[in-house]
C-alpha cells in the first residue's frame, strides 16, 4: 500500500510540475505579446515626431508676463 501511495504521489507531483510549466509558458507568451504590441504602438506613434523633439532640443521663443500689470490698475480702470 505504501508503494502505491509513493507512486501516486510522484505521479501527482509530476502532473503538477507539468501544469505549472504549461501555465508559466502561456503567461510568458501573453506578457511577450502585450509587450511587443505596446512597443509597436509606441513606435508607430513616435515615428512622425520631428527628429529634434526626439533628441530633446529646446524650442526657443519669447514670452511676456502681464500678471503684474493687473495690480497696477485700480477698480475704476485708471492706472496708478
Amino acid at each position: 500500500m505504501i508503494f502505491i501511495q509513493r507512486l501516486l504521489g510522484a505521479a501527482l507531483a509530476l502532473l503538477f510540475l507539468l501544469a505549472a510549466a504549461v501555465f508559466a509558458s502561456i503567461a510568458l507568451g501573453v506578457v511577450l505579446a502585450v509587450g511587443l504590441a505596446a512597443w509597436a504602438w509606441l513606435w508607430w506613434r513616435s515615428r512622425s515626431l520631428p527628429r529634434g523633439r526626439m533628441r530633446g532640443d529646446a524650442i526657443e521663443g519669447e514670452f511676456r508676463d502681464v500678471t503684474h500689470l493687473e495690480g497696477l490698475e485700480d477698480r475704476r480702470g485708471e492706472r496708478l
